[in-house]
């Protein structure tokens, strides 16, 4: 099975960095949701939405250690993204039956017609990388694209 290149699903203007606190989740999924219309990822971005908060009913995006993980599933999805957002400061997350509060969010856009499910092995590479405690600490130095994605090639290699 191919490897999965996260950088390949994570365009530079869905790298969000030091952005003020949502005032909720739902404030979040509409912002990030205009950003992966605007970066070409979907074609719709209220029925992403839709399909984010259609996710939350079926369990928790909330990983804990300041980090969500949410995602969407729907046939507007025009091809595989990723956003990865860093907030200033932490705000609170409700999601399905958890509560915490967030910094880190890595969003990912699936299309409906993925039949190779190639978002389980995106999920299941990100998720490792995010078991890593020094990789999640590292993630406040990043200062751009470029160095999210040295960093998360770098922390792969120690598979």
């Amino acid at each position: 099975m191919k490897e999965i290149n996260l950088s390949d699903v994570i365009p530079n203007n869905l790298v969000i960095l030091n952005h003020e606190p949502f005032q909720n989740k739902e404030t979040m999924f509409d912002i990030l949701s205009k950003k992966f219309e605007k970066s070409g990822i979907v074609s719709d971005a209220c029925a992403f939405k839709h399909s984010l908060e259609h996710r939350e009913t079926l369990g928790s995006t909330y990983m804990g250690n300041l980090i969500a993980l949410p995602h969407g599933r729907c046939k507007e999805v025009l091809k595989p993204g990723m956003a990865f957002c860093r907030c200033s400061d932490i705000f609170p997350y409700e999601s399905y039956d958890e509560k915490g509060d967030v910094r880190y969010i890595f969003m990912l856009a699936i299309s409906e017609n993925d039949i190779s499910n190639n978002h389980l092995r995106i999920l299941a590479k990100l998720a490792g990388l995010l078991a890593n405690d020094e990789f999640v600490k590292a993630l406040d130095l990043v200062n751009n694209h470029s160095e999210l994605m040295t960093l998360i090639e770098t922390a792969g290699t120690d598979d």
